[in-house]
């Protein structure tokens, strides 16, 4: 697949980063790199390092900015950062190539996206032949793209150009300077265009279940690093307590990470994502699907590539419900 191959060959950009895979050994990995990009569905990732919470775990995390979640995940295919965040729709993409790579966690089943256009677009038909944007293809966005156009009789890979740039604040720049008419934007990014009653030609939340911004590894990491595995959930998910209960405190973690100075965005964005994180970040079987049918509308698949379970790996997360963890840190 084309956005595979691409992704593959950004692999010299991450070895000129420096970091070192760990060899896989009988020794666990202990110490690792973990990749997010922009997007604040990834606000439990800073919140368990600021607050301590990999330590308390036992496990070193260095979290490290990367601009798209294809990137990431050729970083946890080459070995450079083998627990990641990515989105569903890099990993089923990366999968069904037969590559080694599964979904361990969601903190969502969904988000607000809104595919906003500029004031001076007033119908679907004068979309055609313009410019849009993404972060990268084969990300979410670029899932979220095809469903807006798909909404309005639109197909992305005719109808419109298709640029790739980068994260959501350059789109959200493009649109606002007029380089694009019209792109998904997130939550946050959307804030000053909902305030200003710029056009919501589709509210995706309302027709997608999608599941961002996950954490994905390969099976081969998870088989030989099962106490680490487990230690990182532990922190993740303790990590979106402290959101959920602690929002004075994620609300600092916010500002500092992604250096917000307005405090009307930082309350907003912080008190949306307390509200619908996940407090067991399982993985949602009807947003999977959904995404493995959107690769199947552009790509034949055999029908064992049709099946969720390929795609996710929910042992470790059961593991720790079963065994009443998630019970206790509720009552913590």
């Amino acid at each position: 697949m084309k956005t595979i191959n691409r992704t593959l060959a950004r692999l010299a950009v991450l070895l000129m980063f420096g970091y070192i895979a760990q060899p896989v050994s009988a020794q666990e990995t202990r110490r690792f790199h973990f990749a997010v990009s922009t997007p604040v569905h990834y606000l439990p990732i800073w919140v368990a390092k600021e607050a301590g919470l990999y330590g308390k775990h036992g496990i070193d995390v260095e979290v490290i900015w990367i601009r798209s979640g294809a990137m990431a995940t050729m970083g946890i295919l080459s070995g450079q950062m083998p627990l990641s965040g990515v989105g569903a729709a890099s990993v089923v993409a990366a999968r069904a190539e037969g590559a080694d790579i599964e979904l361990l966690a969601c903190p969502l089943n969904g988000d607000v996206v809104y595919f906003i256009s500029r004031p001076e677009i007033k119908s679907p038909e004068q979309l055609r032949g313009k410019m849009t944007g993404v972060t990268r293809l084969g990300t979410s966005v670029h899932f979220y793209l095809r469903t807006a156009l798909k909404q309005l009789g639109l197909d992305a890979d005719k109808d419109m150009t298709i640029l790739q740039l980068g994260i959501g604040a350059e789109i959200a720049s493009a649109l606002e300077s007029g380089r694009i008419v019209a792109a998904p934007l997130s939550y946050r990014d959307s804030l000053a265009f909902v305030d200003r009653g710029w056009p919501i030609m589709v509210d995706l939340t309302n027709v997608v279940n999608y599941p961002p911004s996950c954490v994905g590894s390969t099976r081969a990491f998870v088989k030989n690093n099962p106490i680490t595995v487990e230690r990182f959930l532990k922190a993740y998910a303790e990590a979106i307590h402290v959101v959920k209960t602690n929002p004075p405190f994620a609300k600092k973690v916010y500002a500092k990470i992604y250096r917000e100075t307005n405090a009307r965005v930082i309350d907003k964005v912080i008190d949306h994502y307390a509200e619908i994180f996940k407090s067991i970040p399982t993985i949602p079987q009807a947003g999977l699907e959904n995404v493995i049918r959107d690769l199947a509308s552009r790509k034949a698949l055999p029908k064992e590539l049709m099946q969720p379970d390929i795609y996710k790996d929910e042992a470790p997360l059961q593991k720790l419900i079963k065994e009443g963890w998630f019970e206790t840190l509720r009552k913590s």
